[in-house]
């Protein structure tokens, strides 16, 4: 084991201490007398130096010696020179060497005064200390350390076997991050990262202990030879169909130098991240990823161009002036996890259709190339009371539809007349409304579909042509062609049991007969309805019942008058006889049969719900039938 340090792995402490010091600073005035400025300062103790005094720091109080009166100095005595020395001055020149020769006189010693000039001329400077002791806490992040875990050795360091203790705290690996306090129910704190490859851990966040950062003890680890690593991986999930998008799928993998790599899924099941390039297909769980980056080829070194990854053909394949660096990754070490659909049965009898002929998963595809589809956008205001003469602004312009609902939602018809191009409704009569009601309008385009993409998208035959605001619905239109009511056959039957209907003539034909060549059977686009009629004669010839193969027996009628049985759900009759046409001879028990197509479309509502517990009832339904009659087609 050998350890480097990015940085050094300790601090260095310094104490900080004191020592009293004494300066001095003099100067002579006219009077020939010594000006002394003395300053001292205590040793941090309260103590002086040359125990000149002390500071007491409870008591506040200072004791200093600021003068001396045991000084002295040299003073001139008298102006003769000693003889002795004199003469050997004079005769051999010896006396030069006396400390005492050509002194010019004799010195002594003269006793010195000191005194202070005033109690204004002492200036003492403190720090006032905190009333009470604070404490005072400073944070110290330690810088990172590399330890090296395999100097010996160059194999590769097995994920999930590396344990040691360090300045007393143990640490574990786990998919390329060390942990410290690790257990089975403790995922512990990430303590650093570790390179598998070059067998060594960073440490960007350990305890500090033990006898230092050589307190070191490798506990585990295993190594092999030629650890297999790959940029490129393929396989199927377990379960499938997946859920498209976000959470359908994840993926992680730890790569090469012990950092983990997570995937992200969007809708179209593009795989994307750091270092990773892929594809998902959800209906069969199908996944195709490769790892790795596309470079700047200027970028690369010749060291770099100079590895088994690089082709100078492959240079601009996919992106212009790059090519692709794979970036192994260790596939020991892949986790995924999925949400996949499961398909229960359907009873055919609550489905009301036959699930054999639809897609495994249930869904059909509502939008198909050539379909018509309206993009449109719903506005609503609140609440308002209506007077006759008053206009109401929906706010929008070129509007498809207008309506003035009721507190209740219930559509009012009546009273108002509507500007769809100014988008505004105008109330004429308010008679019988409510106290308030609502405005409701709807902006509109129909177009034809050109495109359905695998991703969702579609694309039209034609621009939308209107800025429409966000909210806006893109749906499907059922497409009906051309509606009109008409009568698809006429005959008539010797008898009828009442219960029977058949498509054509069921034994004898009747002797009377109707003339529809001169007299055809009248309906209209309001009140015809699809419908098999029966016109059944009573005893006498002339007298007959009409009965609906589902709405029944509705009507009686004679061959004297002409017969406009109505259909008061729309205030026309289902169809008109004229008087005219009955021919003679019928009796009881005659029957003609009329049978009538109406303008309507019919619709089969199928509502799929997925299993749940319902949160209440909500649920509302409005179906709008949209045409056009009689259009010129300058003015469309």
């Amino acid at each position: 084991m050998a350890i480097r340090y990015v940085a050094r792995p300790f601090a260095i402490t310094t104490t900080v201490g004191s020592s009293s010091t004494l300066s001095e600073e003099t100067g002579a005035t006219n009077d020939n007398r010594i000006i002394a400025l003395r300053t001292i300062t205590d040793d941090g103790a309260g103590g002086f130096l040359n125990s000149m005094g002390t500071v007491s720091y409870a008591g506040k109080a200072v004791s200093l010696k600021v003068v001396s009166h045991n000084r002295s100095t040299s003073s001139y005595k008298s102006d003769h020179e000693d003889a002795r020395s004199f003469d050997r001055a004079v005769t051999d020149g010896s006396g030069s060497s006396s400390g005492t020769a050509f002194k010019g006189g004799e010195y002594g010693t003269t006793a010195v005064g000191e005194e202070m000039l005033g109690g204004a001329s002492v200036v003492a400077r403190y720090r006032v200390g905190a009333a009470a002791p604070t404490s005072v806490s400073q944070t110290f992040t330690p810088p990172a350390v590399v330890i090296d875990l395999c100097p010996y050795t160059a194999q590769r360091i097995i994920p999930g076997s590396v344990r040691f203790r360090w300045m007393g705290t143990v640490y574990d690996d786990f998919e390329g991050v060390l942990y410290r306090g690790r257990t089975d129910t403790n995922p512990g704190i990430a303590s650093g990262r570790i390179d598998y490859e070059g067998g060594t851990a960073l440490m960007s966040d350990y305890l500090v202990g033990g006898t230092g950062p050589q307190d070191f003890q490798l506990l585990s680890l295993w190594t092999q030879q030629g650890q297999w690593s790959t940029a490129s991986l393929f396989f199927n999930t377990e379960a499938a169909p997946l859920r498209p998008g976000a959470g359908g799928f994840v993926l992680t993998v730890v790569d090469g130098k012990g950092d983990t790599l997570t995937a992200n899924v969007d809708v179209q099941g593009n795989i994307t991240g750091l270092h990773m390039w892929g594809k998902i297909d959800f209906s069969r769980g199908g996944v195709e990823l490769q790892f790795g980056d596309f470079v700047n080829d200027v970028d690369l070194t010749a060291a770099q161009k100079a590895e088994w990854w690089y082709s100078a053909a492959d240079v601009g394949a996919v992106h212009p002036g790059k090519i692709w660096r794979p970036w192994p990754v260790d596939p020991t070490t892949l986790r995924y996890s999925c949400v996949s659909y499961i398909y229960l049965p359907v009873d055919v009898s609550l489905m009301g259709i036959d699930p054999a002929a639809l897609p495994a998963d249930g869904r059909v595809a509502f939008a198909r190339p050539g379909d018509t589809c309206v993009v449109g956008v719903s506005y609503s205001g609140a609440p308002f009371a209506p007077s006759n003469g008053m206009t109401y602004n929906v706010g929008h312009t070129r509007l498809s539809l207008i309506q003035v609902l009721g507190p209740d939602g219930a559509q009012i018809s009546t009273g108002y007349t509507a500007d769809l191009d100014a988008g505004t409704v105008t109330f004429t009569n308010v008679t019988g409304y409510p106290a308030t009601v609502s405005v409701m309008g709807r902006t509109e385009v129909y177009r034809q579909i050109a495109e359905v993409r695998i991703d969702g998208r579609v694309r039209l035959t034609q621009p939308v042509g209107y800025a429409f605001d966000a909210g806006a619905v893109f749906s499907t239109a059922l497409r009906q062609g051309d509606r009109f009511a008409r009568v698809t056959r006429v005959y008539d039957q010797f008898t009828w049991n009442g219960t029977t209907w058949a498509d054509g003539l069921a034994g004898d034909q009747a002797v009377g007969q109707y003339d529809t060549i001169n007299h055809p059977v009248q309906v209209s686009n309001t009140g015809a309805i699809t419908e098999r009629w029966a016109l059944r004669f009573r005893a006498g010839g002339t007298v007959f019942d009409l009965i609906g193969q589902h709405l029944g027996q509705i009507a009686s009628g004679t061959v004297n008058e002409d017969f406009s049985p109505i259909n008061t759900a729309r205030g026309a009759p289902y169809f008109t006889l004229a008087a005219a046409g009955w021919g003679a001879g019928w009796v009881a028990g005659n029957t003609l049969f009329i049978d009538t197509t109406g303008a309507e479309f019919p619709i089969a509502i199928a509502r799929c719900t997925q299993p749940s517990t319902p949160a209440g009832v909500s649920d509302s339904v409005q179906f709008i039938q949209r045409g056009d009659v009689d259009t010129p087609p300058s003015a469309p």
